[in-house]
This record gives C-alpha cells, structure tokens and sequence, in this order.
C-alpha cells in the first residue's frame, strides 16, 4: 500500500504546474529592458519558474502596465517584478498584490511603501550615475562650461535622483560649470526633438547636453543629425539607446544601466521570498558609463546586446 502511494505521490509531483513569474517592464522591445529580460530568464530556469513577460508597446502607458499587473494579480501568479512608469499611480495596485502575500519585486522606482516580507526593491543606483555623468561633462568640457538638462521629470523618483545626483556633483566638483537650461521631458520624441533644436539654433548654444532619458536621447540624437551648427555640441545620455551612435561619434557617452544584473537579482529575491527567506530590502546595482573606448568590451556584451533564449523560456 505504501509503495502505491508513492508512486501515486511521485506521478502527482510530475505534473504540478511550474509557477509563473510575471515580468512586467514600461515598455517592450527596448535594449534597456530585454537585457533584463535575459538575466530574469536566465535565473527563472535556474529555479524552475516559468517566466510570464509582457508590457505596454509604447512608453508611458500607466493603465495598460496597471492592466498587466491586475492580469497577474486575477491570475494567482507567484510572483510579480514590476518596473513602474510612474510613482503614486502603483502604490495601490502594488499593496493589492502584497495584501495577497504575493511576492513582488520593484524595480528602479522607490514607491514610497516599505520593504516586507513581500516587498523588495532592486535599483539602479542613480546617484553614482549621476557622478558618471558629471565627470563625463567635465572632461569633455575640462571643467569649465555650460549645459543643458534635458527630460527633467519631478514625478518619477528615480529620474529626480539623478538629475540631483548629477546637478550636487556639478556644484561641488567643477563649480565652473553651470547649468544654463533645464527642459521638462515627456514621453514624445519629436517633443524632445523640439527641444533640442531650439538649444542647438540658439545664438548662444550649450555647450553640452545631458539628456537624462532614452527619449530624450533619442530627441537630442535626431535633433544633432538635422541640425549642422549642433555637430560641436557633445551629447552625454543615460540608459541603453542609440548605442551606435556612440561609435560614430554622434553621441559622447551614455551611462548604461545594468539591466542584465537587475533582472537576475529579481528573479533570484522572487524565489528566495516564495521560500520564505530573507532577502535585502534594496539592492543598488552600479550603472556603467559607456563610450567609444570600451564600447566593444566583451565584459559589456551582455547589457550592450540583445540577449538569446529560447521563446519556452518567456
């Protein structure tokens, strides 16, 4: 009777359904968020999770990324990672799914509630991004300048980081370089791109760029490749966008995000949770600030590049 039972026990154990994991990003098809996208598959198969991987197709899409995570929610899933587009709009929907002690794992956005036994956060560490990009700007101005701060955006926290990052580091170590624009960013590019053109057909242009978004790299991009009087103006950009662009020397410099990383601790602080173990409150993952030196290092391929999974591994 008992080898029965056993047997029984073990077939039983055979089919049980492997837990879905939802990844939910602001954006799909992106280099920022696929490379993370890879280091969360990679670390699901370790722990034999099932990856359920979906976002909005445009950026900005706050009720459709709100709609991914009901889905997941009505859905049961056994753990949620979520990279909100914005702060205050997710505190609810975010408390729903800790209320259901599901285990959910932030990701580059503090959204003012506390860690818990259900509630982690993993960030890019936006204050040593901002350095990164202030030094940039003081090397290729040698210390001694003016700027401009394009897609400024005071509703998303970690965005305000690191321009404060960027704006201290300026002030203290290179006070000869001083902020002469500031440019509130939206999700448009041609918005963005419209904002760049009026800095470069100025009398007296910048001379430098911070764009502190992929959008707003990509307005400033566009806007220096129209725009001849621009091709003097170097462009410093954040996160992974326009790579490229860096080896034909249209953009300077763009502090990259390790994606890949974050993905992976995320996926990993998932399983630890389901377990019942205790993971770090936060986890601040150092970006990289990438230029045409080390563009072709085989050390950044990984967050430089799209990954490769099999579609199984989704």
């Amino acid at each position: 009777m008992f080898a029965i039972a056993s047997i029984l026990l073990g077939l039983c154990s055979c089919h049980a359904p492997i837990p879905t994991i939802a990844v939910i990003p602001p954006v799909t098809g992106t280099l920022l968020w696929e490379t993370m996208h890879g280091g969360a598959a990679g670390e699901a198969r370790r722990h034999h999770l099932h990856l359920y991987w979906n976002a909005p197709t445009e950026e900005g899409d706050t009720q459709k990324q709100i709609g991914f995570l009901e889905r997941a929610l009505n859905r049961h899933y056994a753990g949620i990672v979520l990279v909100p587009d914005e702060t205050f709009a997710f505190r609810t929907p975010v408390q729903h799914a800790i209320d259901k002690s599901i285990p959910v794992v932030v990701i580059n956005n503090e959204l003012g509630l506390p860690s818990e036994r259900y509630l982690s956060y993993v960030l890019n560490d936006e204050v040593e991004g901002g350095k990164l990009a202030a030094r940039r700007v003081a090397a290729i101005l040698h210390g001694k300048g003016s700027i401009a701060i394009l897609g400024t955006n005071p509703h998303l926290q970690s965005l305000h980081k690191r321009e404060l990052s960027l704006e201290r580091t300026l002030a203290t170590e290179f006070p000869q370089i001083h902020i002469a624009v500031r440019k509130l960013g939206d999700m448009s590019v041609p918005h963005e791109q419209q904002a760049a053109e009026q800095l470069f057909d100025a009398a007296h242009p910048v001379d430098a760029i911070v764009a502190l978004t992929t959008t707003s790299m990509r307005g400033a991009y566009y806007a220096r490749i129209e725009t001849q009087r621009s091709r003097s103006i170097p462009i410093v950009g954040f996160d992974q966008e326009r790579l490229p662009a860096i080896k034909a020397g249209e953009i300077d410099s763009i502090v990259i995000q390790n994606t890949f990383d974050i993905g992976r601790i995320a996926l990993d602080n998932i399983a630890a949770q389901r377990k019942g173990n205790p993971v770090a409150e936060r986890v601040y993952v150092k970006p990289i600030l990438l230029t045409r030196a080390n563009f072709d290092s085989p050390q950044l391929k990984h967050i430089t590049l799209y990954p490769m999974f099999p579609w199984s591994e989704q």
